[in-house]
């Protein structure tokens, strides 16, 4: 690892740790979350207003948390480049958590407005087995969104140790 500037260090290291933290944070919700609200032996109303808190708590943090670690990593790859340093790591880095949101808009976004209308009063009232369905489906799908800042961390790290 070749000397890297005290603020590039810590820049870095806040890159690595909060893809690591966004990733666990996403697994939290399908390890979790999922099944407690999927046990709970509730309604399908009860079942969605369970999901929804959950998606909405993510909903607040995840988007605005991804963004500024892809942002940080574009910093670090940018400043490695100018020195002659490896930066493809830190760029793909960014790339992978960025995915985050064309991942969600496309695969998980029909699930989202269904269960988000249903839950709110404004689309078709679901079925106690179509809400379970549809809720373990999510969980499925978002435990695949947990791989992308994932490979984010491993990236940085492996950036950091060129």
């Amino acid at each position: 690892m070749p000397f890297l500037s005290t603020p590039l260090t810590l820049s870095a290291t806040g890159g690595i740790l909060g893809s690591a933290w966004l990733s666990g944070s996403i697994a939290a919700l399908s390890i979790c979350a999922v099944p407690a609200i999927l046990q709970s032996g509730t309604t399908a109303e009860g079942l969605l207003r369970g999901w929804h808190l959950q998606f909405s708590r993510g909903m607040h943090y995840i988007p605005t948390t991804s963004a500024f670690i892809a942002l940080n990593y574009i910093y670090l790859a940018y400043r490695h480049r100018e020195q002659g340093l490896e930066w493809r790591g830190f760029a793909t880095g960014a790339v992978s958590n960025l995915l985050l949101g064309p991942f969600t808009v496309l695969f998980i976004g029909g699930i989202n407005g269904i269960m988000i209308a249903a839950n709110t009063g404004t689309g078709r009232p679901l079925t106690l087995e179509a809400a379970r369905e549809l809720i373990a489906k999510w969980g499925q799908l978002n435990a695949v969104r947990l791989l992308m800042p994932l490979a984010g961390a491993a990236l940085g790290l492996w950036n950091l140790l060129q």
